[in-house]
């Protein structure tokens, strides 16, 4: 075994470790923090795939802004005597879970196939995760798509506005 293998089974059974104790976690703070622990392992992942652009967008993204975010609103939003076993109790969501976990791994290995047979068939480009490449194959290809991205995500900040500043007149009235 190579150590670039290794190194792949290590980070990726982390991962997979840490994505099972986010949703066997009874309380919320302990799941975002497992949360965590797999988008950096993520990030980690990129590295190894020689692609630190886009490690650095799973770390500044996902792991800086959304896991803040949801640790910001669990810490709005729970009381100290809040628990999640309530909800691990009820038997429509554990079927719902269990469901939702058969189908994953079988798109996974759907996936899985899928993606052996696309290495073999294409050679990966000697440049893959750069910024530049990224760039290069986001505006070429992709320029209508991310411009409406832009336009949407313009658009949520403007109602966002307008619902704040609505709100704050609620309350001093």
């Amino acid at each position: 075994m190579a150590i670039g293998d290794l190194y792949f089974w290590i980070f990726a059974g982390l991962a997979l470790l840490a994505g099972i104790r986010v949703i066997t976690s009874k309380e919320a703070i302990y799941s975002a923090l497992w949360l965590l622990t797999v988008f950096i392992s993520l990030s980690a992942l990129y590295i190894h795939l020689r692609a630190p652009m886009i490690a650095i967008f799973q770390v500044t993204i996902y792991a800086g802004a959304i896991l803040v975010l949801i640790i910001f609103v669990l810490t709005l939003l729970t009381r100290p005597d809040d628990k999640m076993g309530e909800f691990q109790h009820n038997v429509s969501f554990r079927g719902f879970g269990a469901l939702t976990g058969i189908l994953s791994t079988g798109l996974m290995l759907v996936m899985i196939t899928g993606i052996t047979e696309i290495v073999k068939k294409a050679p990966v480009p000697a440049d893959l995760g750069s910024t530049g490449s990224f760039a290069k194959y986001l505006l070429n290809n992709y320029l209508i798509h991310f411009e409406i991205a832009s336009v949407l995500l313009l658009a949520a900040l403007i109602c966002a506005i307008y619902i704040a500043k609505k709100d704050k007149k609620a309350v001093t009235q």
